[in-house]
């Protein structure tokens, strides 16, 4: 059993599963001003806080934890027994793996993005695209990284436009966060099979024909990389290697092709185009055909 380091063992600590809002609330008072917790992800979650100056309890946590600061605050931290005080700043990130002993002091409010991962998804990861023994993750108090700003920014922002119901999205983010932890922050770097060719033939029709046979419906990453028998990461890898896109936008502008046949239809009302095609209603669906046509499906309609 790890100790702490401060006299307290593992058994003793907080649990705190943050994706549970009476349990967050333990450690974390404020609830969140924005989180995917409606959202109906399952692998990754992100909760935003505005939260006044505050100091934890000592807990671990069930999932691992990205927390990405977006103002500068002073901050005592104590992960596995490891202290340290720091000035962090828009940018900063910090990882706390799920089942290491974490302790938090700020001195103002800070503004933040806790981004939680599945421990048993990173696991799969592992599992399906990565040799080698058992994998750990290092904590990390101070780290500057593009890759996971980028990923954090972009689930953030589906979740702000309050269209978030895309579990492929959210799956693919995922999956290349996970592999970005692994190559960068575990106890040694993973080994992973590179392809340059990407998918073979039959299995990028096989790809393309599920999407499109289920575009009015929220498409799982997993079942797609089911069919073809290869893992996530392999998948959402070779799928932009084949098509030039990642997986989630290849779907979206295939329903916006749909939408552009049905809005000739006068019979079916925008509204009605959007759920045909698979977006949570029709501002969803404006937004994205008025950013990949360059105007409204009531203009188009209209021409």
């Amino acid at each position: 059993m790890r100790n702490s380091g401060f006299g307290m063992s593992d058994s003793e600590l907080l649990l705190v599963n943050l994706i549970k809002q009476e349990e967050s609330l333990q450690i974390l008072p404020q609830a969140p001003i924005l989180s995917s917790q409606q959202a109906g992800w399952e692998s990754i979650n992100i909760f935003y806080y505005c939260h006044p100056a505050h100091s934890t309890t000592e807990h671990y946590l069930t999932h691992h934890a990205l927390a990405l600061a977006y103002n500068q605050f002073q901050l005592e931290v104590r992960k596995d027994g490891k202290s340290r005080t720091q000035l962090v700043d828009n940018g900063i990130i910090q990882l706390t793996p799920a089942n290491v002993s974490q302790w938090l002091r700020w001195d103002r409010e800070g503004e933040f993005l806790i981004v939680t991962l599945c421990p048993k998804f990173l696991e799969k990861v592992v599992y399906e695209s990565m040799k080698g023994d058992v994998i750990e993750l290092i904590p990390q108090f101070s780290i500057i990284d593009s890759v996971i700003l980028h990923t954090a920014e972009a689930l953030k922002a589906e979740i702000e436009t309050g269209h978030s119901s895309s579990r492929l999205f959210a799956e693919s983010a995922a999956t290349m966060l996970a592999v970005r932890l692994l190559q960068a922050y575990a106890n040694y770097k993973p080994v992973i099979r590179a392809y340059s060719d990407g998918l073979a033939k039959n299995k990028l029709q096989l790809a393309i024909d599920y999407i499109n046979a289920h575009l009015d419906q929220d498409i799982k990453l997993a079942d797609i990389a089911e069919l073809l028998g290869v893992s996530h990461y392999y998948f959402c890898h070779l799928f932009k290697q084949s098509v030039g896109m990642t997986p989630h936008k290849y779907l979206i502008q295939q329903r916006i092709e749909r939408a552009k046949v049905l809005l000739k239809n006068q019979e079916f009302s925008i509204a009605e185009v959007a759920l045909e095609c698979g977006f949570t209603d029709q501002s969803h669906l404006t937004k994205h055909f008025k950013r990949l046509v360059g105007l409204t499906p009531k203009a188009m309609r209209s021409q």
